[in-house]
């Protein structure tokens, strides 16, 4: 069934960038929002999503070039929530999602904050209003960089955040071909050293990348062994300036029986940074120490492959 559903979602995105190379035919509308032709003309676009939850539509939309960038945001930002009156311009905001608020820091970027069934929401559904916010937020001169955060409404403390640009849509390959291959790196049998493994990551999955590195180590391969004592439980994934921040349960700064402190935490860091967009990594305990052993755990970490066996 999985593999169904994913057949289907990729059919979709294959219909998505036909559509948006081609443009979206759409119904008369008396707003200030104007229809969008066949070919993309000068101009600024709202990006919607048709009542099934398949395709991108846009609408050109009049912005006033005098506007502040503050007022231009909120005004852009009540366009995409308002839908545009039909059922082809629907809010690019999934079912098992609730908008909350959005910040603005005035230096480019925008942070969207939205409540989120994690469990059950729509992966697809999930890629089309990423794009949907991005694509139609950076054409505004002084947005360069989208942060998509969503808490978790069952567990608040699970904070899912992705930051977009308009690049991350721009590679036709990645976006049909949802899988990517990396590295990860497993404590070997012994515990002392650490032996590279490969992880097949899936962008189409409603976990983030970090969320599937951390499943990914928690999992079996042969001549090796997880980092992770079977107390401890990863509490939330953020990523945030290159840093990607880890937090686990009060059981983490107990280590692993038969691994090596330093062997258990570049486990975990350098799999972490093969993420594009991970450069550091820190590792934080829940209402503990900052301590594993003799590891400062206050630290931010980069790579360190001397304990990879080659």
């Amino acid at each position: 069934m999985r593999q169904i559903l994913k057949n289907i979602a990729m059919a979709a995105v294959v219909m998505l960038l036909t559509l948006v190379v081609w443009g979206c035919r759409s119904d008369s509308d008396s707003s200030n929002i104007t229809d969008q032709k066949t070919s993309v003309e000068d101009g600024f676009y709202i990006y919607y999503i048709n009542d099934g939850w398949t395709d991108i539509s846009m609408k050109k939309m009049d912005v006033d070039q005098q506007l502040s960038s503050e007022n231009t945001v909120d005004l852009v930002m009540k366009a995409l929530l308002e839908g545009g009156g039909t059922s082809k311009f629907g809010t690019p905001v999934p079912t098992g999602m609730t908008y909350q608020r959005y910040i603005y820091d005035g230096y480019g970027t925008v942070n969207l904050i939205f409540e989120a069934d994690l469990e059950n929401v729509d992966p697809y559904a999930l890629v089309l209003s990423k794009e949907a916010f991005v694509k139609t937020l950076s054409q505004i001169d002084q947005v360069h960089v989208v942060v998509y955060e969503m808490v978790d409404t069952v567990n608040e403390s699970n904070v899912v955040k992705d930051k977009l640009t308009l690049e991350s849509f721009a590679d036709i390959d990645n976006m049909t071909d949802s899988e990517k291959e990396i590295r990860i790196f497993m404590p070997d049998s012994s515990g002392t050293a650490l032996v590279e493994k490969s992880l097949t990551l899936d962008y189409s999955q409603k976990e983030s990348l970090p969320e599937q590195v951390m499943k990914g180590l928690g999992s079996s391969y042969d001549g090796t062994v997880t980092p992770l004592n079977n107390k401890t439980v990863v509490k939330s994934i953020s990523v945030e300036d290159g840093l990607c921040t880890v937090t686990f349960n009060d059981a983490f700064v107990n280590g692993k029986e038969g691994v090596d402190d330093n062997v258990l935490v570049y486990s975990i860091v350098d799999s972490l940074l093969e993420l594009d967009d991970v450069n550091l990594v820190q590792l934080r305990p829940d209402n503990t120490g900052n301590r594993l052993n003799d590891i400062d755990l206050e630290r931010k970490f980069t790579g360190d492959y001397s304990y990879v066996t080659r």
